[in-house]
């Protein structure tokens, strides 16, 4: 048993050192890149619709359906609302780290309020990108709940969690880039506005 628990530890401890490195890669090679400029990046901003993502993501919204549709039919209905729930994380995620690479492009500007709005712009995107990450999570434990008679009370408290934060976060995200945009560039704006 002992032998056991020492292995989980060392693959642990090796684990995490891989984690470290490859953060620490990706750090280096940040600071290679060259400034990215947001006209450039406009055309591989997705469009995310977040209505339609907290319906997809709503706890009522599975009891209706519960209540209202047979087993089968509601089975059905869920991994449809997942893939699309899923889907929409995924996509905001991506403008997330798209728009991340513009702050940090953005950072080393003279100006010091552009400078500013690029740090703010980078933290609302992590922010964006954690709670896109726990929102799969729970939609990942969603769809194991459905397998397997977990507690559907924590997967709710988890999705409520998510999309109260995750919705004002990316909407923060779209006003810090828009903002940034103002201070840059006027004719971006427009296109920003439209692209995502």
């Amino acid at each position: 048993m002992a032998n056991y628990s020492f292995a989980l530890w060392i693959a642990l401890s090796v684990g995490l050192l891989l984690l470290f490195l490859y953060a620490a890669f990706l750090n280096l090679r940040r600071q290679h890149q060259g400034e990215v400029d947001l006209d450039e990046i406009i055309p591989y901003l997705l469009p995310v619709n977040l209505e339609a993502l907290t319906d997809a993501m709503d706890p009522s919204q599975d009891s209706y359906l519960r209540h209202s549709q047979s087993a089968q039919e509601f089975r059905k209905l869920q991994r449809r609302r997942t893939k699309l729930a899923a889907e929409y994380l995924r996509r905001m995620s991506h403008n997330a780290a798209l728009l991340q690479r513009v702050g940090y492009g953005q950072l080393r500007s003279p100006n010091p309020r552009v400078a500013e709005q690029a740090q703010e712009l980078i933290d609302v995107g992590v922010n964006v990108r954690l709670y896109s990450f726990l929102g799969l999570a729970a939609l990942f434990f969603r769809r194991f709940w459905l397998l397997r008679s977990m507690s559907f009370a924590r997967i709710s408290k988890l999705q409520n969690l998510m999309s109260a934060s995750l919705v004002p976060a990316y909407q923060g995200l779209r006003s810090k880039a828009e903002e940034l945009t103002l201070l840059r560039a006027s004719g971006v704006h427009e296109a920003l506005i439209q692209s995502y």
